[in-house]
């Protein structure tokens, strides 16, 4: 335990880290949202089906991810994670700028899944790279950082990117030749992909705890899978409890633009700027929320403070999801969406905490892989099909909001009924886990 102590960089170095980290994640996910945000303004200019749009968001950008999250918590394990990130931007870069060139569907959706294999690294990397710069007792208080800076952050750059949009609509006359007859979106994208190389250099200048080769070959005879086996009550609840309600949260976060679009005649600006305002209020009333709470709640039940003050969070977020179908005009659909995203935040920024709980310390960059790739597979599915009922079943301009409740709401009452089954057996999981760790 001293020797591991030894090894951690200086507490200097751990915030320099989670700072280049916070950068990458907020870069990583505004170009998502980008592509979400834009969505409407795609489907005109390529002709797209509400299907093909779901396709894009949902198998091209998650299902990509899933299918490399195992490979690449398998990597985040093994090699140099600075290198192994810095790659991975590099990727996403070129792919986001070749997606705001793209002038068909099938390329546009062979672009989108090339930044979802870039992107693909974040989840493994970041929650296994959390614990290795900070001790133990330091671990829900960085993570609480994290998800809050990138929160804050994303909101900002949700509220910029509207302001973006409206700016290039404006001044399209006056963009360099380069940009020539470029959409705003298409110029947007190509502006978002310019990031990659400051954030090359911020992360190869990281110093890192070395990984310790005898425990790597340690994970490797015991196994990911025998050790999900081993607990595996307590691991079916987590990953699919967390990554069915995320899941669910995503694919509602993926629709709700389009929705404001289709529905109450709402810009793709003002949209961007108001779900951008309503994001940082909600993420400093979330994140705030959590925090309060399981400080409350820690001196009683220790470790599994974090998993009951998330199930409260999901319970609260399933109520208010309930109003949804009931929707009449933009500003009731942005006050539901506010509310539920303060309460869903303060589920979700207490997942890795749990996750990191649960994952031994030379498995944990796979562990939290196989979570995130439980995540990313429904993630992978319900945007699609939110699509498909839109497209089949709900028609006119409220369609889309009829399909999202259908499905949003009950896949968040599965989750937080399979998150409250597993929460069982973990507090006997988290004592497996958590030797070595200081």
């Amino acid at each position: 335990m001293g020797a591991d102590r030894a090894a951690r960089p200086s507490i200097g170095w751990a915030w320099y880290g989670l700072a280049a980290l916070i950068l990458v994640s907020l870069i990583g996910n505004l170009i998502k949202y980008m592509i979400i945000l834009v969505s409407e303004p795609i489907k005109l200019s390529l002709s797209l089906s509400d299907t093909q749009i779901g396709s894009l968001n949902g198998l091209a950008l998650t299902l990509t991810t899933a299918i490399a999250a195992i490979p690449m918590g398998w990597l985040a394990d093994k090699v140099d994670r600075r290198w192994l990130l810095a790659i991975s931007v590099a990727v996403w870069s070129v792919a986001t700028a070749a997606f705001g060139l793209a002038t068909t569907f099938p390329l546009m959706f062979a672009f989108a899944m090339g930044i979802a294999l870039g992107e693909a690294v974040l989840g493994p990397i970041t929650y296994a790279m959390i614990p290795d710069m900070f001790p133990r007792d330091k671990w829900i208080n960085a993570n609480f950082i994290f998800y809050i800076a990138v929160l804050l952050g994303f909101a900002a750059a949700n509220w910029a990117s509207g302001l973006l949009l409206a700016w290039l609509d404006g001044h399209r006359i006056g963009l360099p030749a380069v940009f020539a007859g470029l959409e705003s979106w298409r110029v947007a994208m190509i502006l978002c992909a310019l990031a990659g190389p400051l954030l090359i250099v911020m992360l190869l200048a990281m110093r890192l705890r070395p990984l310790a080769p005898q425990v790597a070959v340690q994970g490797d005879v015991e196994g990911v899978m025998a050790y999900c086996r081993a607990h595996a009550r307590t691991i079916i609840g987590v990953f699919i409890g967390f990554g069915l309600s995320y899941a669910a949260y995503g694919a509602q976060g993926a629709w709700i633009p389009v929705t404001l679009q289709r529905s109450f005649g709402e810009t793709p600006a003002t949209v961007g700027q108001t779900l951008g305002q309503i994001s940082m209020v909600a993420a400093l009333a979330g994140v705030g929320t959590s925090w309060l709470a399981v400080r409350w709640l820690r001196p009683r039940f220790g470790d599994h403070a974090p998993m009951l003050v998330a199930q409260g969070g999901l319970l609260i977020g399933l109520l208010v999801s309930c109003g949804l179908p009931f929707v009449q005009t933009a500003a009731h659909l942005y006050a539901i969406i506010g509310v539920k995203t303060v309460f869903t935040i303060v589920a979700m920024s207490l997942s890795p905490a749990v996750l990191q709980f649960i994952a031994p310390a030379h498995m944990r960059g796979r562990v939290v892989a196989v979570g995130g790739m439980v995540t990313i597979i429904f993630g992978s599915i319900l945007p699609p099909f939110i699509g498909f009922l839109s497209d089949s079943y709900f028609h006119g301009p409220s369609g889309i909001l009829h399909a999202l409740s259908v499905v949003v709401i009950p896949a968040f009452f599965i989750g937080l009924i399979v998150l409250r089954w597993g929460s069982k057996t973990l507090p006997a999981t988290i004592a497996a886990a958590s030797g070595g760790d200081d």
